[in-house]
């Protein structure tokens, strides 16, 4: 069940040396959850294209910011543990209003113009830069 904007993801934002391994997990159902299941405290992120959401600061009032001025993106796609979110698509208000806050999740905006990554509280909470 890989979809193409999650290659892209994976291609643009995960470490160089982990992204064949993520492809191959996110290729078939049954190894999908190899790589949900690293959500709670996932490293193989390329940590240079991202900043950290400080403890004062809503994820919310920053995803805000950055997709407000992005005329192209209204709506998000979201790789989570949690079958009720991953591999489905929202828009930006169903995003705000039920999905930020969630742990273990990666939400894509856009064709992966802006990624979110919330792991496992307190803090670990970090977006695209």
């Amino acid at each position: 069940m890989q979809s193409e904007l999650e290659q892209t993801f994976i291609k643009k934002f995960v470490e160089k040396d982990k992204q064949e391994r993520y492809l191959e997990f996110l290729a078939k159902e049954k190894n999908r959850s190899k790589f949900t299941n690293e959500l709670h405290y996932f490293k193989n992120l390329n940590w240079k294209l991202f900043r950290e959401i400080s403890g004062s600061e809503s994820g919310i009032a920053v995803i805000l910011a950055k997709v407000k001025g992005k005329k192209n993106i209204s709506n998000c796609y979201a790789i989570s543990n949690r079958p009720e979110f991953d591999g489905k698509v929202f828009s930006i208000d169903e995003v705000i209003k039920d999905v930020v806050g969630t742990e273990e999740i990666i939400l894509i905006f856009g064709n992966a113009e802006i990624v979110y990554y919330e792991g496992e509280a307190p803090g670990n909470r970090y977006i695209s830069i």
